[in-house]
Formats: structure tokens, C-alpha cells, sequence
């Protein structure tokens, strides 16, 4: 009986895990979670990323009928030329004056980053967050508007050039800041009375 207890206690002692086989166990999980962890965040990243692009996108176009809209309905528009030979007046803001007779004002804050929209003399209200106007070859900043006259007076055409780098208060701590800057750039002529 005596070998019978000596095998069954060999046997039970070798069923069991070792400190060392449960250590390797151990490291190879922590390993796989890590590896899903780090797959995870990459999938969150991307995510939010094309989240935030999106939103980026859909807003943009929403501004630029907008503003569309508001030259083809204007009566008015300034600012005018100082000469009314010159054809031409470049700026970052526009004044329209609509056929009720209220103005709109959309102008463009280069240091804030963000284009304003004020309705009459009501306050100045941000229309688009993260903007930013067009600079020449040599980084000298040109106009985002740009009306063409004819006669001094008249609009032939209203054009805008603006880039959009995306809401910076839209953003979570998990995504970073990945979102593509948006060109923004449109032309529209104000609609004229037949008669």
C-alpha cells in the first residue's frame, strides 16, 4: 500500500501548475491585452477622427450655401470701391443688404480663427470656429472676400476663400487632433430683377 500512496501523491503534486508555467500563462495574456488595448485606441482614434471630419465637412457646406444664398438674395453689398473705376475690392468682410432692408454682416477673425455673422444691429455671433483666410505665396494675408463691381455700384460677382481646420472645442481626449483642414471656396452673382 505504501507505493500505491507514494504514486497517487506524485501524481496529484504533477496535475497542479508550476510558479514558473504560471508566470509564462501570465505574460503571454498581459501581452494579448496590451496588443487589444493598443488596437482599441487606434480604432477609437479613427473613429473620432472621421467623426470630427465629417461634422467639419457637413458644417462647411451649410456656411458656404449660406453665404450663397445671401449674394444671390442681396440687394446691396459692400464695401464699395473708394475709386469706382476699380473693379475689384478685396477684405475679410462683406456687408449685404437684403431686399427688406436689413444688413447682414459675415466678417472674418484672423486671430480668433473664426467668421462672424451679425444680422442688423443685433450682436456679432460665431458662424464657423476654426477658419482661416488665404495668405499669397510670400504669407502675406489676401482677402477671403472678394466682390467684383461693375460701375462702381453694381455686383457682378461675390467670391469667398476660406480654410476650415475644424472646431476646436469638438474634440475629445481620445481622439487627438487629426481632422484634414477644408478649403472652402465659393463664387455666386446676385439675382436680377427682370423688370
Amino acid at each position: 500500500m505504501t507505493r500505491r500512496r507514494r504514486f497517487t501523491r506524485l501524481a496529484r503534486a504533477r496535475r497542479g501548475l508550476t510558479l514558473i508555467e504560471l508566470l509564462i500563462a501570465l505574460a503571454i495574456t498581459a501581452t494579448l491585452l496590451a496588443a487589444m488595448l493598443m488596437a482599441l485606441q487606434a480604432a477609437f482614434r479613427g473613429y473620432q477622427a472621421s467623426v470630427e471630419q465629417s461634422s467639419t465637412h457637413m458644417t462647411s457646406r451649410i456656411v458656404a450655401q449660406r453665404i450663397l444664398t445671401l449674394v444671390r438674395t442681396g440687394a446691396a453689398f459692400g464695401p464699395l470701391p473708394d475709386d469706382p473705376r476699380d473693379r475689384f475690392v478685396r477684405g475679410d468682410a462683406i456687408e449685404i443688404t437684403l431686399a427688406s432692408g436689413e444688413t447682414v454682416e459675415l466678417r472674418l477673425d484672423r486671430t480668433a480663427e473664426t467668421l462672424f455673422i451679425r444680422a442688423g444691429t443685433g450682436d456679432e455671433r460665431t458662424l464657423l470656429s476654426g477658419v482661416r483666410g488665404p495668405v499669397d505665396a510670400d504669407g502675406a494675408e489676401r482677402g477671403a472676400f472678394t466682390l467684383e463691381f461693375e460701375k462702381g455700384t453694381a455686383l457682378v460677382r461675390a467670391s469667398f476663400d476660406l480654410t476650415v481646420a475644424g472646431d476646436p472645442e469638438a474634440q475629445l481626449a481620445i481622439e487627438g487632433d487629426e481632422v484634414t483642414p477644408l478649403r472652402l471656396v465659393g463664387t455666386g452673382s446676385p439675382r436680377r430683377s427682370p423688370w
